[in-house]
């Protein structure tokens, strides 16, 4: 009995694995289809993965509240036709933490490039994005897009707690 017992929990554990697994390759389709967008300079495409609800925070502190995909579409569109044309967006999930089932909250390192360059020695940006699974998409409700300040200043590197290149360690593993 207590083999059967096992065997079952055995089974079970590894089906909510694979669950969560499965659900983790989708949350990361929804970056890779985000930053997809960045990267054909497609507002429309860069925007789908957000709820018709959301936040947006950008790095320099703009705070958009209520934005559908619509107008997010629209702003960056506008970037994207000026300020940001003809840049690449490298960009690699850090961590993905189920908060509930159909709730993540995920990180994202990322960097901005002209496009022709290749990705740089340290990332630039720390973005923090909640995820709910609405029907069978997963669909941002707030995104942060953080600046890290301690990569442009050598003196805020020196004084980090913790080396930036071991806080920040995914970003150096991907090649």
């Amino acid at each position: 009995m207590k083999t059967l017992s096992l065997l079952v929990m055995t089974v079970f554990s590894f089906s909510l694995g694979f669950s969560q697994q499965k659900e983790e390759q989708a949350i990361r389709q929804v970056v890779e289809t985000m930053i997809g967008g960045w990267n054909a300079g497609s507002g429309e495409q860069f925007a789908s993965v957000f709820a018709d609800d959301h936040d947006f925070i950008v790095w320099n502190g703009y705070f958009f509240t209520g934005m559908n995909q619509a107008q997010n579409a629209v702003n960056h569109q506008r970037i994207f036709d000026t300020m940001y044309r003809d840049t690449k967006n490298h960009a690699v999930v850090d961590k993905i933490r189920f908060i509930r089932k159909d709730l993540a909250l995920i990180h994202i390192l990322a960097a901005v490039t002209p496009k022709e360059d290749a990705r740089p020695k340290d990332p630039q940006v720390l973005i923090s994005a909640i995820l709910e699974k609405q029907a069978d998409d997963w669909k941002i409700l707030s995104f942060h897009n953080l600046d890290l300040e301690a990569f442009q200043n050598e003196d805020m590197k020196k004084a980090s707690p913790i080396p930036v290149e071991q806080m920040y360690a995914s970003w150096y593993a991907v090649k």
